[in-house]
């Protein structure tokens, strides 16, 4: 597993071990960080479920002002991010749903990479809204397995979806 862009590029992250997590691919990542190429610089990222913090830690790599990692398991996130030699970050251990509900940043891109088929996606996106944590102009972009029923809240508009074998990627944004 690699950073596929910016100052980082090329760098190697530790992989888990554990079944348990299942880090998105760098195929995936680059597609994602292509289509967000002018909303990265400088941007404040929610890397949400972040396992091994790759996808923050590329934001980190391709511009991103701070990112804030959450995960009810830390170990290989701060394995990664001590690789990095870098502070514009902060690590929230714990669920995510009580993490939520502390924040009081706006994020610009949420990034959301949940165990696939465990999380009711309609919940969490009612949660985010709840604790107005995405900024007006903000976009949020949601993984899962295709073969897990994902839902939409009313106040998210649906503005492109991709698949990638067996993973597809929601990019969403506030309807306005």
């Amino acid at each position: 597993m690699r950073i596929t862009g910016g100052s980082l590029k090329g760098l190697s992250l530790k992989s888990p071990k554990s079944f348990g997590i299942r880090p998105t691919t760098d195929k995936v990542r680059s597609a994602i960080f292509s289509k967000l190429y002018e909303k990265i610089n400088n941007a404040t990222v929610l890397d949400l479920f972040a396992g091994s913090g790759a996808f923050g830690i590329e934001a980190i790599s391709r511009g991103a002002k701070e990112v804030v990692f959450i995960d009810i398991d830390i170990r290989l996130l701060k394995i990664n991010l001590h690789l990095i030699k870098k502070n514009n970050y902060q690590i929230i251990k714990g669920d995510v749903y009580k993490a939520i509900n502390k924040l009081k940043l706006h994020f610009n891109i949420i990034f959301i990479d949940p165990p696939y088929g465990k999380i009711d996606s309609k919940r969490l996106l009612t949660s985010i809204l709840k604790n107005q944590i995405i900024a007006n102009d903000g976009i949020l972009i949601y993984e899962e397995s295709i073969r897990t029923e994902f839902e939409v809240t009313d106040n998210f508009c649906l503005i492109d979806e991709k698949r990638y074998g067996d993973t597809k990627i929601y990019y969403l944004e506030i309807d306005q």
